[in-house]
């Protein structure tokens, strides 16, 4: 015990770091590896942890009955970690690595799933042999409690391109990757510093907020990332911060005191804890305080809004967990380019790879413009939507791997749809998929189609007459407005997911500090009368209380109502329907995906059970 201890003392921890900064081929690290001590190593050199931290590695065994279903591990009758369970790499057992408890004795931990299982605890980081392999082959290096990679121009660069990670599947060896854009060559970063942050944290990653221990962050990754460009005197304006899905809400996360820098986003989260409430993350991520507490990418980004800031964004309508209904309504903001992408929420990087590319390359070397001409505009009607159909000229018609979209003005915001190249190559469209909406984009300022190559070469052409909508659905004007909290005045918001929106005006009547219900009394119109008492073992919860009116019916109000829960940080909702108009379409919030939610009819004082209460 005595020779443990000093190994995870600050002494050892600094020995063993010292040990992994010498260089690959020296001769330690050539017998440390010969006797396969790296693992060891690593894990005395991966985090100082506070006494009476531990990480814990969790092994399944017989899990083949539970796949696809979730399971939660207990210390002392607490959660401490859940997940959904997925097949491992085949050949491999079922682990879950890097689980922060407060006890190393194995006794005090129980599964709520009737399998064998081992819990390995201890005071070092877990790891693989395919994760050292992967982090030799990419180069990671660990800086005191940051990892990342470095390639391109290391001695004199005068760019900087800053690359965060995104998850990996839960049961992956190799759990913390870095975004190492392969297809970037030597001479593409010919004068470029290439910076690769790996999110090495928890279990599967903190999405770099905070450390193992909980503790915050982000001033030991700012200062690494300054150190580096400080070092070489890199122009603010010469740095460009990229990443999709979780490394995309690192990167706002991490632009914060670089306002020159551009920022390239590929389908970021906006709202961390409302993201957290799927079910992979809802008994690990969701449950961390902290992620919690600190400001949520969405915040950040809408203050970079107001900066006017350079920002491409890449994204989906058929990702609400993601956008939060920002970036589909976001228009007039200077600097702004968004592009929308057809697909899930993982597709849209594959999709969309040429253009980003493409846009990542015209800041590392610049890129040609050219010209084309549009000789022909069609425009169809879809289930009230919109799709157009070009025909581009020969010269246009031969350029390859390119992404198309139809571009156009949403005030001082630049919008691009993403197209389907025809068999026929001088036909671009919009499939069903890639429709314009006339409620909410921007049709009648269509003006341009573009190509965007790999190489950073841009091919524009005007269209040759305006997109006209041609339907019945008029164009509304949808705020823009993030959830408020404010008790004094009423509130307007929009839930928007795939084709459909809901609109919603709300005031708070009452807030109570430490309330763990939220009161949400759904009503015909405002003022109409919030009173009734809760339901069942509710009527002694304090309650913070919300009035709410839907605007042209109740579309999404599910969605609305965990949005503004979520918000509130409560963990009870109690919903109350006013008005017999509203019942109907209002009853199966009951069904709710959530652990303890309960629906009042008012009139009746029916009180409808919660999903998680059936």
């Amino acid at each position: 015990m005595a020779g443990k201890a000093a190994a995870y003392s600050p002494a050892g921890l600094e020995f063993a770091r010292a040990l992994l900064a010498s260089k690959p081929d020296s001769p330690v690290r050539r017998m440390i590896k010969a006797k396969g001590l790296e693992g060891r190593i690593r894990r005395i050199a991966s985090e100082n942890l506070p006494q009476g931290i531990y990480f814990a590695k969790l092994t399944l065994g017989d899990w083949k009955s539970w796949n696809g279903k979730p399971f939660r591990l207990f210390q002392d009758g607490a959660l401490v970690y859940g997940n959904m369970i997925e097949p491992p790499a085949r050949g491999f057992p079922l682990e879950y690595r890097n689980i922060m408890v407060t006890s190393n004795d194995v006794s005090h931990f129980t599964l709520d799933i009737d399998v064998p299982f081992e819990l390995k605890i201890g005071r070092g980081a877990f790891t693989t042999p395919q994760q050292l392999r992967y982090d030799e082959q990419y180069g990671v290096e660990q800086h005191g409690d940051v990892f990342y990679s470095r390639r391109g121009n290391t001695t004199t660069p005068t760019k900087m391109l800053i690359t965060f990670p995104g998850f990996g599947p839960s049961t992956t060896r190799i759990s913390y990757a870095v975004s190492y854009l392969k297809d970037l060559n030597d001479e593409d970063l010919n004068d470029t510093l290439m910076v690769c942050f790996q999110d090495r944290y928890l279990a599967a990653g903190s999405y770099m907020m905070v450390d193992n221990a909980g503790r915050a962050l982000y001033e030991r990754v700012r200062d690494a990332i300054e150190g580096l460009r400080s070092r070489f005197a890199i122009d603010r304006s010469q740095m460009l911060f990229f990443g999709a899905s979780k490394g995309g809400a690192i990167a706002i996360q991490y632009a914060r005191e670089y306002p020159e820098a551009a920022l390239l986003l590929a389908v970021p989260q906006m709202n961390l804890p409302y993201y957290f409430t799927k079910p992979a993350f809802k008994d690990n991520l969701f449950r961390h305080n902290a992620l919690r507490e600190l400001e949520q990418p969405e915040v950040r980004l809408r203050q970079y809004f107001n900066e006017g800031r350079r920002i491409h964004y890449f994204y989906t309508n058929s990702d609400e967990s993601s956008n939060h209904s920002l970036i589909e309504l976001a228009s007039d903001i200077p600097h702004l380019v968004k592009y929308r992408i057809d697909g899930q929420h993982s597709d849209v990087a594959r999709a969309a790879l040429p253009a980003m590319l493409g846009l990542i390359r015209r800041f590392l070397r610049g890129g040609a413009d050219e010209q084309f001409t549009c000789e022909e505009l069609r425009t169809f009607r879809h289930t009230g939507n919109v799709q157009v159909q070009v025909r581009v000229d020969p010269v246009a018609s031969k350029v390859s791997g390119a992404n198309w979209f139809i571009q156009g003005q949403a005030g001082r915001t630049r919008f691009l749809q993403l197209m389907t190249e025809h068999s026929y190559d001088f036909v671009k469209y919009t499939t069903a998929e890639q429709s314009l909406f006339p409620a909410y984009d921007p049709i009648v300022d269509l003006e341009h189609v573009r190509a965007i190559q790999p190489n950073g070469t841009i091919w524009t052409g005007s269209l040759p007459s305006r997109v006209n909508p041609g339907t019945r659905v008029p164009k509304q004007q949808l705020p823009n407005c993030a959830l408020s909290l404010d008790a004094s005045t009423v509130q307007e918001y929009v839930v928007l997911n795939g084709e459909s929106f809901g609109r919603y005006r709300y005031r708070w009547h009452r807030q109570v500090d430490g309330a763990d219900t939220l009161e949400m009394h759904f009503v015909p119109e405002l003022g109409s009368g919030t009173s009734g008492p809760l339901g069942g073992d509710q009527r002694e919860q304090a309650a913070s209380t919300v009035e709410v009116q839907p605007i042209d019916g109740c579309s999404l109000a599910d969605l609305f109502a965990l949005r503004v829960l979520i918000a509130t940080g409560m963990r009870r909702l109690h919903v109350v329907i006013h008005g017999k108009t509203l019942k109907a379409d209002l009853e199966a919030l009951a069904t709710m995906d959530w652990d303890d939610v309960t629906v009042e009819l008012h009139e009746s004082k029916v009180v409808l059970a919660g999903a998680a209460q059936q």
